[in-house]
């Protein structure tokens, strides 16, 4: 039965919300763990997942944060940083099958967006999203929607290899399923819609398996430079 709230919470309400702004992406790649990231303070910033983590220590908030892994919410040593520990002023964006796991409490800052296929691109978030077994593809739906037209995805770097696949230690590592190239195959098919229409993606991580297939600005030159690959 869907909620009272989620009627309310429609992803229409989102719909060019940031029209002509740029916003970035945080994906949580090993490499996310080099960037000053103090300096997205008044960025639009699309978190995910244990994004969370890097707010508190940076001391930036996140303007949206996004979920579509049931498996982070079951799992209680991550529970808390979608939930208790996400900032209140950060609006969420989850998949809508994860609103039995969520925090009651949250409802009214939370949209649930109901995943389509595995494969595609949704540029309206009313009608769902394609899931391409990464939560980076609700984030830049979610960009699209809102009507970004600079989006700079930083950690995603789709290594998972070795013991620490991510920015951040886990007491019980979990191994990703092995749709390396469904994600890639996905997040450079979006990419390619965005540019389409107008919205610039960049690829920020030097060693991301996506390098081939994306534009590539390193973080630096972003605040720094003008160099552009």
């Amino acid at each position: 039965m869907i909620s009272i709230k989620a009627l309310l919470n429609t992803p229409r309400r989102l719909k060019g919300r940031e029209k002509g702004k740029r916003g970035f992406i945080l994906a949580n790649g090993p490499s996310i763990s080099e960037y000053d990231l103090a300096v997205l303070k008044g960025e639009i910033v699309i978190g995910m997942n244990a994004s969370t983590i890097l707010e508190e220590s940076h001391g930036f908030v996140s303007t949206y944060y996004t979920i579509s892994d049931s498996r982070f919410l079951k799992n209680p040593e991550k529970y808390g940083l979608g939930t208790a520990r996400l900032n209140e002023r950060t609006i969420r964006v989850l998949r809508a099958e994860l609103e039995a796991l969520d925090d009651p409490g949250l409802g009214d800052r939370t949209f649930y967006v109901k995943a389509l296929t595995r494969d595609g691109f949704s540029s309206n978030l009313a009608n769902g999203y394609y899931y391409g077994c990464t939560t980076t593809m609700l984030a830049m739906q979610l960009a699209f929607h809102l009507g970004l037209v600079e989006v700079y995805l930083l950690g995603c770097d789709l290594r998972y290899s070795g013991i620490q696949p991510r920015f951040y230690e886990e007491k019980d590592v979990e191994i990703e399923d092995s749709f390396t190239s469904v994600q890639i195959m996905n997040i450079a098919r979006a990419a390619s819609v965005m540019e389409a229409s107008g919205v610039r993606v960049y690829g920020c991580s030097p060693r991301s398996f996506l390098r081939p297939y994306l534009r590539y600005k390193s973080f630096d030159d972003i605040y720094f430079g003008k160099k552009v690959y």
